[in-house]
Formats: structure tokens, C-alpha cells, sequence
């Protein structure tokens, strides 16, 4: 559903009386303007949006095996989130490092000529794979000795093939051995990059939101598993036009008010203005940043920001936007 923000024009002479004029048309600067005992001030509409939220974001897949956090649970930056499972990764950190040791053991073999490998490193390799996932499921107590002595035969088989007998230059034989090392290290590394982010934590301290998994889930890398919002201060962001850039500066002193209920309102000062016109507002946007008093506003909060103008900000207003004496109240429906 769309939103509408209000950018009035008033005029007040004397008494808070409001007269209905529509037969001029206005700029969307004159809407924006307000006009109280010859006093201008530029009144325009915003929204909150907190000012730090960060998703947490899945950087492997994996199961969940632990969940730290639920929803609206105060998080402090380092606090874990959640755990992957990591025995299959410990498996298959500890196959590649078998495999390294046993390639680098042939290696030394080849340089010092005592064997001469015909090519087979990767039966060795296959074997010596299938061995270390049998052992596990072996201490698990899912097979039998006399299977898990199979595949260490198959081990001991292949290793024996592949370290003797062949025709094939020792040299290209090295250079087919470091390749495999090589190999092996990289695909470990990758291992370990997914150890290491295993176990996510809060990026900023704030409030868990929008947590959607459950322990034992299976999860993708990138996948968005919650967000910390953090509201113990909020930024407040305003539209308004383009014409009206040259009475605004970054320091200015500005009064704030909350469509809230309470109702709540304070003074503040802009912070940023951005003169390239935003999509959601279609303006340019100031902002300013302000207490959240016992958290009253919340994401989406909309907001009335007046801003005071300068003696010679006033003079200019009223010579290009306030012609019409007789202005009246008039709503204008911006998109915010």
C-alpha cells in the first residue's frame, strides 16, 4: 500500500483561521512552504528508518545444529547466532590431508629414485577417501571389521600399483604429483573457509528480527537467516523539492514531530541532504538522526519536519514562491 506524504502551505495573519483559495495554480516549492505572521518556514514530511540494520547472512551450506537467538532478542556485536554441523567437514578436511601426506611421501620417493609411479594417483586417491568415510561409519558402529578391512585391502592394493612398475619420466611424474598437491591444498583451504564460518555472529548490537530457521535445516551459502536492527537511535529521512535546495545546509536546526501516541516531538539538526532525488520519494531527501525514546519509533513512523528560514531565506521565498497573497491550505500527495 502506498503511503502519502502532506507538503502544505499556511498562511496565518493574525489568526489561525484558514481560508480555501483553488483558483491558482502552485509549484510544488509553494506547497512545501508555510507562511505564519509574515514568518516562512519549510514544513515536509518523512519517515523513520533505523539507523544501523544488518542482515545476517548464511556465508556456507550445511545443517543448523545450534540457534543462539530468537525473534526480539537483544544481540551485542560477536554474539553468536547460529552453528552449521561440522563433522562432515572435519572428514573431509582430514581425507585431504591424508591424501597431501601420502602424495608428498611419493613425491620424495620419486625424487630420490627409489620408485618410479605409473600415473595412478587418483585410485589412490578415490580409495583412500572411501577408507577414512568407512572408518567413521566403522567407530560408529554401522559396519563390520570385516568390511572396513575390505576397503583398507583396496587401499593397500592401489597404493601398491601406483608405486611400481611404468614407463613415464620421473620428471612429468613430479610434475603430475605437485599439480595433484597443489590441488589438494586449494580444495583444503576451501575447507577450512567453510570451518571458519561454521558458527555467524551479530555484526552491530540491536534486536533480532525476521529469524525464519529451525535446528537441523538445511541451508544454502547466501541465504538471509535473520536481521539486527538497531533502534536506540533512528534516522529520519524528509523529501522535498528541488527548488527549495538553496534554503537548506547541513547543520540547520529543524523541529521534528511523530505521527505517534503518544505524540511525541524534539529538535534536531540535518545531518545530510542528498540533491539527487531519491526513487521512493521522488525528491530530493534530507536527513537528521534523533533519540528513540522508550523505542516509540519504529521503521516506517511517519514524521513532520519544519525548518525556520533566514531573514534573507524568507525575502527570496516570498519573491519566487509567495506571489499569491491570497494562498490557502492545500494537500499535495507525494509517493514516500
Amino acid at each position: 500500500m502506498k503511503k502519502y506524504a502532506l507538503s502544505t502551505i499556511y498562511i496565518s495573519l493574525g489568526l489561525s483561521v484558514l481560508f480555501f483559495f483553488g483558483g491558482c495554480a502552485k509549484t510544488q516549492e509553494q506547497k512545501e512552504l508555510k507562511r505564519t505572521e509574515d514568518n516562512i518556514s519549510i514544513r515536509v514530511e518523512g519517515a523513520v528508518f533505523p539507523l544501523n540494520k544488518q542482515d545476517v547472512i548464511s556465508a556456507v551450506a550445511g545443517y543448523i545444529k545450534k540457534i543462539y537467538v530468537k525473534n526480539g532478542d537483544r544481540v551485542k556485536k560477536g554474539d553468536p547466532i547460529y552453528s552449521l554441523d561440522k563433522e562432515i567437514i572435519k572428514l573431509d578436511m582430514q581425507n585431504l590431508k591424508d591424501k597431501i601426506a601420502t602424495l608428498e611421501q611419493i613425491k620424495d620417493h620419486v625424487q630420490n629414485r627409489r620408485i618410479v609411479v605409473n600415473g595412478n594417483t587418483p585410485a589412490v586417491n578415490a580409495n583412500a577417501a572411501q577408507l577414512r568415510k568407512i572408518a567413521y561409519l566403522r567407530s560408529k558402529g554401522y559396519i563390520s571389521k570385516f568390511e572396513e578391512d575390505q576397503y583398507k585391502k583396496n587401499y593397500i592394493n592401489a597404493l601398491y600399483n601406483n608405486n611400481t612398475g611404468g614407463n613415464a619420466d620421473n620428471y612429468e611424474k613430479l610434475k603430475n604429483i605437485n599439480k595433484q598437491i597443489e590441488s589438494n591444498k586449494i580444495e583444503l583451504k576451501k575447507l577450512e573457509y567453510q570451518m571458519k564460518h561454521t558458527d555467524a555472529y551479530a555484526a552491530i548490537d540491536g534486536f533480532v528480527a525476521g529469524l525464519d530457521v529451525s535446528v537441523r535445516q538445511a541451508i544454502g551459502s547466501n541465504r538471509k537467516i535473520c536481521s539486527i536492527v538497531n533502534l536506540d537511535k533512528v534516522l529520519i529521512k524528509a523529501g522535498f523539492s528541488t527548488g527549495l535546495l538553496p534554503f537548506l545546509h547541513i547543520g540547520q536546526k529543524i523541529k521534528v514531530s511523530f505521527v505517534t501516541t503518544p505524540p511525541y516531538s524534539t529538535t534536531s539538526t540535518i545531518t545530510k541532504i542528498n540533491p539527487i532525488v531519491n526513487p521512493k520519494f521522488e525528491r530530493m531527501t534530507l536527513e537528521t538522526i534523533v533519540p528513540n525514546h522508550n523505542y516509540i519509533l519504529q521503521e516506517g513512523t511517519r514524521a513532520l519536519i519544519s525548518i525556520p528560514l533566514s531573514k534573507e531565506g524568507q525575502k527570496q521565498v516570498k519573491k519566487y514562491f509567495l506571489n499569491n497573497k491570497r494562498d490557502t491550505t492545500l494537500e499535495v500527495k507525494s509517493k514516500i
